[in-house]
């Protein structure tokens, strides 16, 4: 997305009636007690607005604390007639040093370097670099980040790759939003599924946004010297507060072998290899080309999608195919997604993959397919995830779609053994994720199916079933 630091900034006041001071605190043990938090930030300040409380309370958990930043932030005021990027980059690190002494006294740092606004070009250095510092860390890893879909190319690319890190490391990854209260709108659903945490006793942020005047008063009365946070923005981080968007890969591991993890249950982190191994033993293991259950329960679904309705359908969890067919007569276009090589090549293979169909090999919600899609099918594949990669889910879906489109959900109603969620569990969720979405569609057999539009843009409505 586009903005400007320069854009009037959503109000405060806004954000507060619409609920973000009653957010729930991060759970006890997100954090676990004598391991490492790795805070990451793509600029100086960063880590002072989005994680102070955090950083104050490390001691707390008996934590060890290593910062990285990844740029100096030489080019926050590229106009300016008074201060080249290196006069910006000596001041903007010696600020960063200052507010990381407030912070927390026992901190370790690094300065990675990196030109600043150009952080999506460097992602393989990024990813290297966290991983070297998991490496060198005692104990469980908690990785702090700026929100992957904060809006500023920089903020989303550390946190694109703490979330990849973190995914294959097992790590626990807190992102937090900074750019998002300045250009996103209260009824904007994300944040309410996000956590908070109270800053300690004694901590005062004046002081500590003090040490960043570079940033929080202007440079001098010169055009291009502007301040670049507004009082208007600041006051986003006066809330007495942390608040965070949770994803714990390390919720179904536990140190069983040599290397310290193993699997306790399944969810998207173990898919692949789980329906890879299921694929190359039988080519349908679900028999959906030839179950009574499968063909009837497509051509419900299918019967509520009017011929040629969307223009790019995304399909979550192709598997082999069978739905994929059917959904071309409805959309121009359609891009199939699953987590296994195995069940895409048997996809391809059956159905000579014509232009209409993109088939996509990615797990969701780490992985995502380009595109924008008035209509997304999620059939049989949400109970393979965790509330929280339930929610990052719907994040992507919200991301990826205009105001108004069609939420397809489909799931078995029966014992899903070793996954994380039953359809009711997934269903309800999705359903209140977004505004109170309007049913179009309902039936209760084997299987639940809903079908919804959404308008991210509408109020509050009375929901309606029609079966």
């Amino acid at each position: 997305m586009g903005f400007s630091h320069r854009d009037r900034s959503v109000q405060e006041e806004a954000w507060v009636q619409a609920g973000v001071l009653e957010l729930p605190v991060v759970p006890d043990g997100t954090v676990i007690e004598g391991g490492t938090i790795i805070v990451l930030a793509a600029h100086p300040d960063d880590e002072a607005l989005g994680a102070a409380a955090l950083l104050s309370r490390a001691d707390e958990w008996n934590c060890q604390v290593s910062v990285l930043l990844f740029s100096a932030g030489e080019n926050s005021h590229p106009d300016s007639p008074t201060h080249s990027r290196e006069i910006l980059k000596s001041i903007r690190i010696k600020e960063f040093d200052r507010a990381l002494s407030i912070l927390n006294e026992a901190h370790s740092s690094r300065f990675l370097a990196l030109p600043d606004g150009q952080l999506p070009e460097y992602t393989d250095q990024i990813q290297d670099a966290i991983r070297q510092e998991i490496a060198r860390s005692l104990g469980p890893v908690t990785l702090i980040a700026p929100y992957s879909l904060d809006g500023h190319c920089d903020h989303e690319a550390v946190g694109a790759s703490a979330l990849e890190v973190g995914r294959s490391s097992h790590a626990v990854v807190l992102e937090y939003p900074i750019w998002f209260w300045h250009w996103a709108a209260p009824t904007d659903s994300r944040w309410r599924s996000w956590n908070v945490l109270p800053d300690p006793r004694g901590l005062d942020r004046n002081a500590l946004l003090a040490c960043y005047q570079s940033q929080t008063r202007p440079l001098s009365d010169h055009c291009g010297d502007e301040a670049i946070l507004t009082s208007a923005h600041l006051e986003h981080f006066a809330r007495g507060r942390d608040t965070f968007v949770i994803t714990n890969f390390r919720s179904t591991w536990t140190g069983t072998g040599e290397d310290g993890i193993g699997p306790e249950v399944n969810d998207a982190c173990t898919a692949s290899t789980v329906f890879d191994d299921v694929h190359q033993e039988r080519s349908d293991p679900w028999r959906v080309w030839e179950s009574k259950y499968e063909i009837d329960k497509r051509e419900t679904l299918v019967a509520q999608l009017p011929s040629n309705s969307f223009s790019h359908i995304l399909e979550i969890g192709c598997s082999v195919g069978a739905l994929t067919r059917d959904l071309v007569a409805c959309s121009a276009k359609v891009t199939a997604v699953d987590t296994s090589c195995e069940a895409l090549k048997t996809a391809k293979h059956l159905l000579r993959a014509p232009t209409t169909i993109d088939f996509v090999h990615a797990t969701v919600p780490f992985e995502w397919p380009e595109g924008h899609f008035d209509c997304v099918v999620l059939s049989e594949t949400g109970f393979y995830l965790t509330h929280s990669q339930l929610l990052r889910t719907l994040e992507r879906i919200d991301g990826a779609t205009p105001s108004r489109f069609v939420l397809v959900l489909c799931h078995w109603k029966g014992e899903i053994k070793d996954w994380p969620l039953s359809a009711d569990e997934v269903h309800d969720a999705c359903l209140s994720y977004w505004n109170r979405p309007r049913i179009e569609f309902r039936t209760e057999a084997e299987y639940r199916l809903d079908i919804v539009t959404v308008d991210k843009d509408a109020e509050a409505q009375p929901e309606r079933a029609t079966r």
